[in-house]
């Protein structure tokens, strides 16, 4: 039986809970992804779009396990659902079944590899550190989505032929702009530590409950400047929120949080209700969570699958997330992540480097990083 507990996914990719998972699964992901590889590697071979319609036809319907609330839950499905069979000519059933976090979704598509069995999703949604896990297991299927679908370009396609990106999301500050004085607004991490400016917020910031945002910080910074300013910022912190808690700086309880994921789209989605929110990217390049969609190598419905995941990389796709779940890829045109990104000439991250932090785990950082904020 599928799990159906929900898990919030914008937390669920924190470094700890994958080293947690990890060990609470008997090895986990590293045991499972060695033992997946030595499985021969998908072959799937090169289809044209009319092709993989005609055998999508004869699936019927496509199923992605994730958070219930994934791409706007059951609303967004809805359309998401109506514009797909329209774009496809299809009458699928497109079906969102709420499970568990990204980690533990992997490590059971690993888990039905090595069984042989059939994977009980036919996607796999997931961000940086799982993603490199089910690449390096071999355990996804390899499409030629750049070379198949006329919207996709291959900067789309995080890791090439196997997984496309659907959002980004920046980490960054969030703060109550009734709060803080205009003048007195950080404008980026090093200013939450200015003596000129945090005496604003002195024993009154937020902080997150998870550390994975210092962590990432460090391919950025280095190890030693991301140490240094954890210790500089200790002495401020006023208490710790969760993803998703923002409501608490809006109602002023807090004026300001140190760091959250999305800060960009939790300031859209405040303001369009009127709230005095603001966001923006904490670091130049901002630290990003690449979220990507994949097909298990296993996949009960391979074609379905192909035409979804390139589906969500449409504007038309992009519009429900933008709608539903304030979020959206940097890379289509005309998105609000596009826009904010054209617009305030960011240079982003690259991939590749935020691949390189979770390939390799460092025990005593971490632990220095908890020993200081804890």
């Amino acid at each position: 039986m599928l799990n159906r507990i929900h898990v919030g996914h914008r937390s669920s990719l924190a470094l700890w809970e994958r080293l947690r998972v990890r060990a609470r699964t008997s090895g986990a992901l590293l045991f499972l992804a060695a033992g997946v590889a030595l499985i021969a590697p998908d072959t799937s071979h090169s289809q044209t779009m009319e092709q993989i319609i005609a055998e999508a036809k004869k699936e019927g319907e496509v199923t992605l396990v994730a958070s219930s609330s994934t791409f706007g839950g059951k609303k967004g499905f809805t359309e998401l659902e109506a514009g797909f069979n329209k774009r496809f000519g299809l009458n699928h059933k497109v079906n969102l079944v709420g499970g568990p976090s990204f980690p533990q979704v992997a490590a059971r598509v690993m888990s039905e590899i090595k069984a042989g069995a059939k994977a009980s999703t036919d996607m796999y949604l997931g961000s940086d550190g799982t993603m490199a896990d089910m690449h390096q297991a071999k355990a996804l299927q390899t499409v030629s989505f750049a070379g198949t679908f006329p919207w996709v370009t291959k900067e789309m396609e995080m890791f090439p032929q196997e997984t496309l990106l659907v959002y980004a999301s920046f980490h960054g500050i969030i703060y109550n702009s009734q709060a803080i004085p205009k003048d007195k607004a950080p404008k980026s991490y090093e200013d939450l530590v200015d003596p000129k400016l945090s005496p604003t917020w002195a024993g009154k910031l937020a902080i997150p409950t998870y550390y994975h945002w210092l962590i990432r910080l460090s391919s950025v910074w280095g190890k030693e400047k991301v140490l240094s300013f954890a210790r500089k910022l200790a002495p401020l912190v006023g208490g710790k929120l969760r993803q998703g808690e923002e409501e608490r700086i809006v109602s002023g309880e807090f004026p300001i949080m140190g760091s959250t994921g999305g800060p960009l789209e939790a300031m859209w989605k405040w303001q369009a209700k009127g709230a005095p929110l603001v966001g923006l990217p904490g670091s130049n390049p901002p630290t990003s969570s690449y979220y990507q969609l994949a097909i298990p190598r296993n996949s009960a419905r391979p074609n379905s699958a192909r035409l979804f995941i390139a589906y969500m990389t449409t504007r038309e796709a992009q519009s429900v997330l933008e709608k539903q779940d304030h979020r959206s890829s940097y890379l289509v045109e005309g998105t609000l992540m596009h826009k904010y990104v054209r617009g305030n000439k960011l240079k982003l991250q690259d991939p590749k480097e935020l691949a390189a932090v979770f390939a390799n785990d460092d025990a005593p950082f971490e632990e220095e990083i908890t020993k200081i904020l804890r």
